[in-house]
């Protein structure tokens, strides 16, 4: 008698005991990799690092005068360039010294 009833079925098939620890450490390393490029994407200066750039040679376009500064008379600021406005397109132009 072999004792049939006595020996599991899962005797047999336990050639690797450390076989499910194995796929919990690739579901862990799954989850590692996926939660460090989440945290990656919504770092703000890595969006800040590729955001599209404007092509403006040496200033900005400003479209209105900065609240604060529309009372002020030119107090306070120095004299860097002259400004023209363009005819057709109304647009200011600043030519420094």
């Amino acid at each position: 008698m072999n004792g049939g009833w006595r020996q599991s079925r899962f005797d047999q098939e336990l050639d690797e005991p450390l076989g499910p620890l194995a796929n919990l450490l690739d579901l862990m390393l799954v989850f590692a990799c996926g939660l460090i490029a989440a945290l990656v994407a919504q770092s703000p200066s890595l969006a800040e690092h590729f955001k599209p750039r404007q092509a403006i040679s040496q200033g900005r376009e400003l479209p209105q005068m900065p609240k604060g500064m529309e009372g002020a008379a030119g107090q306070g600021f120095e004299s860097v360039g002259q400004v023209y406005r363009d005819p057709k397109t109304g647009k200011l132009i600043l030519i420094g010294d």
